[in-house]
């Protein structure tokens, strides 16, 4: 490949970022699917906080109408507000797509490709699309806000918008629970539930930041792990033996290995590239047989990964490892066709084994010399190192059996593993900036909902100090209030970060690896700890804010 060019904002299809995956069916639909959902939440914070700004002005407002100032000329104000933090924010936005991301994607590529390094090209119209769209969404929503509030007369808006009548709520008539509650919490459960646009849009927001410390724990992990699951779980052996020897050169390799003090045991196999198909597109993979089961389990050990029960291989069927499964759309009962040596045959599935690198399809001598033939030709041997083994002493068999004829080549676990951390360990980048973002996020969101929320009820909670509330009970009225909001936004972002998760793995995914696909329990607990962490911060800053209220402003009259 002389020349590569990366695709960094568009749709996300085979010809675009995941353009080097064949399983474009389900990836590519999330991919496309994902973008549209996340502009219309942004759409719809954009429109709330703007309308929120509106109303706090709606006095100000009132009088420039009532001296005569036409709806444009007052709108300009918001309207020029809403573009300018737009654009500023598309176009730092943009600086950080183009050119943070598309290294995270490579880098994730780069573990199982060989491309060559990124060179960023200009995409005019691209970029002035995404940045429209922000300042579109952001614009709108103000001329939007403005045109509903215009829309009264001057005398109304004048006064301040009467505040939503009270009614009863639905934990009323859950009359055991709603008898037990004190009368501040019966207080704190009526206004949650008399402001529903504030509850949603509250709950939303935390929900949202605590599903991306999920879906960032959750991604370094499920990355990471699979390390562990291959190369200590799967794969039990130390080393991979490449053979192309006879029967005496096989002989002196089983010998040299026999005396060896640093090698426990070894095993002789078979392992050939194949291409396997179905339906769609070929995958390679490499098809081991199985002699023994028993003794091939020390060195491979065939699992479920839900479950961890073994998988079966039969004298009729083969075991397919998990990813290479969901590219070829198989379950066990299922046939593939396996080509090898310019020969095609039909193979039933027998059953699914865990993996996580490379494709590998295991079949027994049986069944191998069924569909081909012929007896399998064994060509690697995998061998167990003793405990005290370490990395000089396998550079030390390395040497020696290389030295040897029949003996083509020599993989060392314990390095494979090493590169493939390095490959990954860019990805720590990305996670951090994820979490950064979303904690950032988070606070920004609680603070200020918070702030408004103080704001547009500062009358009301005036009146509370005038009736004798000590500055600590004022706050506690309002702490109820985002206490509640917060638990219930964790809730529903736990949830939403299970599947945000889901979707950020198979996305970030290549063909050859497969990561783990739930997030650990740890995520889930440091997401909701940092939660509520920025609450506490938040209410603690929002105490010095009500401490100020001025109580004059509950007897200031209306008119």
């Amino acid at each position: 490949v002389e020349e590569c060019e990366w695709y960094v904002l568009g749709r996300f299809t085979n010809a675009g970022i995941v353009g080097y995956s064949q399983d474009s069916g389900r990836v590519s639909n999330l991919a496309n699917v994902f973008p549209v959902i996340f502009f219309l939440v942004a759409a719809l914070a954009c429109l709330t906080t703007m309308t929120r700004m509106v109303e706090e002005q709606r006095t100000q407002i009132g009088a420039l109408k009532a001296l005569g100032f036409s709806r444009l000329a007052i709108s300009k104000k918001y309207i020029g507000y809403a573009f300018s933090a737009s654009l500023v924010g598309g176009i730092l936005g943009l600086a950080l797509g183009c050119t943070l991301i598309p290294l995270v994607i490579a880098n994730a590529f780069n573990i199982m490709y060989a491309i060559p390094a990124l060179e960023f090209k200009p995409q005019i119209g691209l970029y002035f699309g995404a940045v429209l769209a922000a300042v579109a969404c952001t614009t709108g929503a103000a001329l939007w806000a403005c045109l509903s509030t215009l829309m009264a007369a001057p005398a109304d808006l004048m006064r301040p918008r009467a505040p939503k009548a009270g009614k009863r709520v639905f934990l009323e008539h859950i009359r055991p629970l709603w008898r037990r509650l004190t009368f501040t919490w019966k207080v704190t459960m009526r206004n949650l539930f008399r402001y529903q646009r504030r509850f949603w849009m509250t709950v939303i927001g935390i929900g949202g930041c605590t599903a991306l410390i999920v879906a960032g724990f959750g991604l370094h992990e499920s990355i990471f792990s699979i390390l562990n699951e291959q190369f200590d779980h799967v794969f039990r052996y130390d080393a991979l033996l490449g053979l192309d020897a006879g029967q005496e050169e096989l002989d002196a390799v089983e010998r040299y290995l026999a005396d060896s003090p640093w090698v426990e045991d070894y095993l002789q196999g078979s392992d050939i590239l194949v291409e396997a198909s179905t339906r769609g597109p070929a995958q390679s993979a490499y098809l081991r047989t199985v002699a023994d089961q028993e003794r091939f389990a020390q060195f491979i050990r065939l699992s479920h990964r839900l479950d961890g029960t073994p998988a079966v291989l039969t004298a009729d069927g083969v075991v397919v490892t998990e990813k290479l499964a969901e590219l070829l759309e198989v379950s066990p009962g299922d046939t593939i066709t396996l080509e090898a040596d310019g020969k095609r045959v039909e193979a039933r599935v027998a059953d699914i084994a865990e993996n996580y690198a490379y494709h590998y399809i295991y079949v027994s001598e049986e069944y191998y010399r069924a569909l081909f033939g012929k007896d399998a030709r064994r060509n690697v041997m995998l061998l167990r190192y003793s405990e005290e083994a370490g990395e000089a002493e396998s550079d030390a068999v390395s040497a020696d059996l290389m030295a040897l004829d029949g003996v083509d080549s020599y993989s060392y676990i314990a390095t494979l593993r090493d590169n493939f951390t390095d490959s990954m360990e860019a990805i720590d980048y990305a996670v951090v900036i994820i979490i950064t973002a979303a904690a950032a996020l988070a606070f920004v969101v609680l603070y200020n909902l918070t702030n408004i929320n103080i704001t547009e009820r500062v009358r009301e909670l005036a009146t509370l100090k005038v009736l004798g509330f000590f500055d600590r009970e004022v706050t506690a009225y309002v702490y109820r209030e985002n206490l509640f909001l917060t638990l219930f936004g964790i809730v529903l972002g736990l949830v939403m970060g299970r599947f945000l998760h889901a979707w950020m793995v198979l996305t970030v995914e290549v063909e050859m690896v497969m990561f783990g696909r739930t997030a650990p329990p740890y995520a889930y607990w440091l997401a909701a700890g940092l939660t509520v962490v920025f609450s506490i911060a938040v209410n603690v800053a929002a105490h010095y804010k009500l401490k100020k209220v001025d109580m004059v402003e509950s007897l200031k009259t209306v008119e």
